[in-house]
C-alpha cells in the first residue's frame, strides 16, 4: 500500500495506512477500540488504514503509543526535523504549545513559517516543552527558514519592539529594572515595572497592554535614553518613513531648488547606501494607493 506524504517543502514523517493496519492487528485491537483510545470513531481509523485520509501530524505520537510502536519505526521521518516537526512530535497543536508557554500563537506560527525567529526568551522553554536540547531546537529553526526561502534570523533586521530591544541588549546589557527606570524617567511617572519590560522585549500578550499604558513618545524616549540611541529606532518603520518624508517635503517647500544632498560646509554628501534607502522609501510612497484611488 502506498505511503501518504504531506505535500510540503520541509521534511515530514511518512504515514502508511498499511503499517497502521498491521500494527493494530498485531496489538489485537479492534478499530473501535483504537478509536476510543484516540477519541475518534472507528470510521476514522478505517479511513487511515485504507489511505483514504491521514491523521494530522500531531496525532502520530499518540497513535504510535496506542499501537505500542516506536514513533520513528511506525512513521519514519523523511529528513531532519524543522520547528513544526518538533512540535508535532510532542503531540501538540500550535494553540496548545502557545498556551503551555503562556504566549499567543503568533510567535510560533511566524517561526514555523520561517518569517520571524523565536524570541530568545522562548527558546529554552520551548525546548523543554518539546523535550529536546536547545541546540536541536535552534537547528530545527534554521531548517524552517531554509525551507521557507525567507532570510535567516541573523540576516534580517529586527522588526518588532521586542526584537529591537533584544538587539540593543546584545550591545549594551541592561536589566529589565534599569530599562524600566529609564522609561519611567522619560514618562515622568511610574508607568512600567521590570515585568512590563519583560513583556515588551518578549512580544508577549501583555505587551500591548504595557504600550497602551503610556505615550509612545515617552516609551521610545526612555528606551532611547537607556541604550544611548535615538528614540525613533524603536518606532514603527512606516511611521519613521512618513516623518522623514514629511520633513523632506517641508524642506523642499522652503528651498526653491529643492533639497540639497550635501549639507552646507560639508566635504562629502550622503552615502550611496543612504541614497538607495531614500530612493526605496520614495518608490514605496509613490506606489502606495492614493486615498481617492481606494
Amino acid at each position: 500500500m502506498a505511503a501518504i506524504q504531506k505535500e510540503s517543502a520541509v521534511p515530514v514523517r511518512q504515514f502508511d495506512g498499511g503499517r497502521v493496519l498491521a500494527a493494530r492487528r498485531a496489538a489485537k485491537l479492534q478499530r473501535n477500540e483504537l478509536g476510543r483510545m484516540l477519541g475518534l470513531s472507528k470510521d476514522s481509523i478505517g479511513d487511515w488504514e485504507r489511505c483514504d485520509s491521514a491523521p494530522s501530524p500531531e496525532r502520530l505520537p499518540a497513535l504510535a503509543e496506542a499501537l505500542g510502536q516506536d514513533l520513528d519505526v511506525l512513521f519514519p521521518r523523511l529528513g531532519p526535523p524543522d520547528l513544526k516537526d518538533l512540535r508535532c512530535d510532542s503531540g501538540l497543536t500550535q494553540l496548545e504549545a502557545a498556551r503551555a508557554l503562556g504566549i499567543s500563537r503568533l510567535p510560533l506560527s511566524n517561526a514555523e513559517a520561517g518569517t520571524r525567529p523565536l524570541n530568545a526568551d522562548y527558546v529554552q522553554p520551548l525546548a523543554d516543552l518539546y523535550r529536546v536540547e536547545v541546540e536541536m531546537l535552534e537547528a530545527a529553526q534554521e531548517r524552517s527558514f531554509d525551507s521557507s526561502g525567507a532570510p535567516k534570523p541573523e540576516d534580517r533586521p529586527p522588526q518588532t519592539l521586542g526584537e529591537k530591544i533584544t538587539s540593543f541588549l546584545q550591545r549594551k546589557p541592561l536589566s529589565d529594572g534599569e530599562i524600566a527606570d529609564a522609561v519611567n524617567s522619560a514618562a515622568g511617572f511610574p508607568a512600567v515595572d521590570a515585568a512590563g519590560i519583560l513583556a515588551l522585549r518578549t512580544d508577549s500578550q501583555e505587551s500591548a497592554e504595557v504600550q497602551a499604558s503610556l505615550p509612545a513618545e515617552s516609551l521610545f524616549a526612555g528606551l532611547g535614553a537607556a541604550f544611548g540611541v535615538q528614540p525613533w529606532f524603536f518606532a514603527d518603520g512606516e511611521e519613521v518613513e512618513r516623518q522623514i518624508l514629511d520633513r523632506l517635503e517641508f524642506l523642499s517647500l522652503m528651498r526653491s531648488d529643492g533639497v540639497s544632498v550635501a549639507a552646507r560646509g560639508a566635504s562629502e554628501g550622503v552615502s550611496a547606501a543612504m541614497l538607495q534607502t531614500l530612493s526605496e522609501v520614495l518608490v514605496r510612497r509613490e506606489s502606495a494607493p492614493r486615498p481617492e484611488e481606494g
